[in-house]
């Protein structure tokens, strides 16, 4: 089944479920690739040009906590590309550890990351999409944004915000013909968790970025009447049972 050409825009593509996000929606959307390291964003394009010849994927460096850069970004993608129909609120940070041993500055540094940046990128690409009256804002929230967990005060805090924030901006938006959507993902096989690239994750049950990447292509992909709220992803597979 063919879909409708759009224009995606990633945040955190560099690696992990950003990676793989882009990777996946290269072969049949127009990506935007945001993140603050040129050098990795510039491998993933070059993956995608290797996987995808006739793709044309675009990257901007950004830091998402920074609102001119975050303005001038999205400016950028529509003097580019004239829309932005689809914002995929990916970049994340994760810290863990008791509360007492938190400073001001780590934790305030986790909301300015998974809050605060998610709501400077949607800011400013929302009056775009209330114009063309239509549009999908997809955030990647956690598993932790739904069960909280020790060690996660800053982290789950974040990404419980997350959903607050998503479910809120759905009934703001949805007479705009846009649609919101929260992807809650239980563990990723990534370095995120601070396993180190080559390392080896000894968590028991992980999904990987694929899985994420394939459930927000079944996104992006769904017909304009159709609003999927939220999703929780969970790994079912043990460790001992994974190619």
């Amino acid at each position: 089944m063919g879909y409708e050409k759009k224009v995606v825009l990633i945040t955190g593509a560099s690696k992990g479920i950003g990676r793989a996000t882009a990777l996946r929606l290269a072969g049949e959307h127009q990506v935007a690739l945001v993140a603050r390291t040129e050098k990795l964003l510039g491998k993933v394009v070059a993956l995608i040009k290797k996987k995808h010849e006739n793709s044309n994927p675009v990257m901007i460096t950004c830091d998402v906590t920074d609102e001119m850069q975050v303005k001038n970004t999205i400016q950028e993608i529509l003097d580019t590309f004239g829309c932005i129909d689809v914002l995929i609120n990916n970049a994340g940070k994760g810290m863990y550890k008791p509360v007492q041993d938190f400073k001001m500055d780590e934790f305030k540094d986790i909301f300015d990351v998974n809050v605060f940046g998610t709501f400077l990128m949607t800011r400013h690409v929302i009056p775009h999409m209330i114009r063309q009256l239509k549009g999908q804002i997809i955030n990647i929230s956690s598993v932790a944004g739904l069960h909280g967990f020790a060690g996660g005060t800053a982290y789950a805090s974040s990404k419980f915000a997350v959903v607050g924030f998503s479910e809120s901006l759905r009934e703001e938006v949805k007479h705009h013909g846009i649609a919101v959507t929260v992807i809650c993902p239980g563990s990723v096989n990534t370095t995120f968790g601070g396993v180190e690239p080559g390392g080896k994750d000894t968590r028991p049950f992980l999904l990987e970025p694929e899985d994420v990447a394939n459930t927000i292509e079944y996104i992006v992909n769904q017909s304009e009447t159709a609003n999927t709220k939220l999703i929780e992803l969970k790994p079912r597979k043990r460790e001992q049972f994974r190619k």
